[in-house]
């Protein structure tokens, strides 16, 4: 897909500097570690660079406003450990957005999210969490590499809320700025799902040209870039995505949500538009170390 260069800034979104030699390291269980990122102009400088408008996505029918501050969100739950780095910027001015509250959640190894009442798991709160971004927009997360179930490829979802506090641990106040996704390579999650306990799901892994929200909702300019801690995946991974989003904006949600919002069966958001640039992009290729992944672009013809 070409860019439109009325849209486009610029194209460095991914972020090169993430690898196995990082310093200092994070247990996540017996015999696995995280390697945490070192912080550096370069990074920050390659951060600020990217300022397309991140599309909007459906919120999913799985959100719960737990709203808590806490930067482990794995919560005991087994599976590859991921530290997920994710970069806010500013689209209108292409700084990183300091303070503002990054909120996601994802499913387990087994596919089932926590908190929800058809899930049957109401009360437990592993894998979602808040942190607030620093002054080079970022914020980190100490998760586990999200498992699949039917009808969707391999997500994780996120909010980014703005003007929003931190207090005793919960997210008050603000207003929700963005709400997307963000999607691993499939060379990635293919390797990923030989292991236990993601071998034991039984669902068909849904491929990216066959989810809608990559498909239909730009997906596909969400594709994270992911590297490993070691030699094994049982090590670790290290996840990184750069998002851009209007301050100012509240956009409505989009497609499927949980109740919480004011949705659509699809198409663009309603409420107060983004003002400024518009993601007109190509798919961003990813990379995992000690491989080549797909660099194909968005499917002709999602399903799902």
């Amino acid at each position: 897909m070409p860019l439109d260069d009325r849209h486009v800034i610029t194209r460095r979104r991914s972020l090169a500097v993430l690898g196995a030699g990082a310093a200092g390291l994070w247990a996540a269980g017996p015999g696995s570690a995280f390697a945490r990122p070192a912080d550096g102009d370069d990074y920050v400088a390659d951060a600020a660079g990217a300022c397309m408008l991140t599309p909007e996505q459906e919120e999913g029918p799985f959100y719960v406003d737990l709203e808590q501050v806490r930067q482990d969100i794995a919560d005991g739950q087994v599976g590859v450990p991921l530290l997920l780095e994710i970069t806010v910027v500013n689209s209108q001015t292409c700084k990183p957005l300091r303070s503002a509250a990054v909120d996601i959640w994802h499913c387990n190894a087994s596919g089932v999210y926590s908190d929800i009442s058809s899930e049957k798991t109401v009360g437990e709160t592993y894998l979602r969490g808040v942190q607030i971004t620093d002054r080079h927009g970022q914020v980190r997360f100490k998760t586990i590499f999200p498992g699949h179930y039917s009808g969707r490829t391999t997500h994780i979802h996120a909010r980014i809320h703005v003007a929003s506090q931190a207090r005793a641990g919960k997210l008050t106040g603000g207003h929700v700025a963005h709400t997307g996704q963000m999607f691993p390579p499939e060379a990635v999650y293919a390797e990923v799902y030989k292991l236990s306990p993601y071998s034991a799901e039984t669902a068909a892994i849904v491929s990216h040209a066959a989810d809608r929200v990559w498909g239909q909702q730009h997906g596909y300019e969400q594709q994270m870039t992911i590297r490993t801690v070691g030699h094994r995946l049982q090590k670790g991974l290290i996840g990184s995505l750069t998002m851009a989003v209007d301050p100012a904006a509240t956009p409505a949600l989009i497609g499927a949500t949980s109740g919480n919002g004011t949705g659509t069966s699809g198409g663009p958001p309603t409420g107060t538009p983004p003002t400024g640039t518009l993601r007109s992009g190509t798919l961003r290729r990813g990379t995992l170390r000690r491989g080549t992944l797909p660099t194909g672009g968005p499917p002709s013809s999602p399903t799902g």
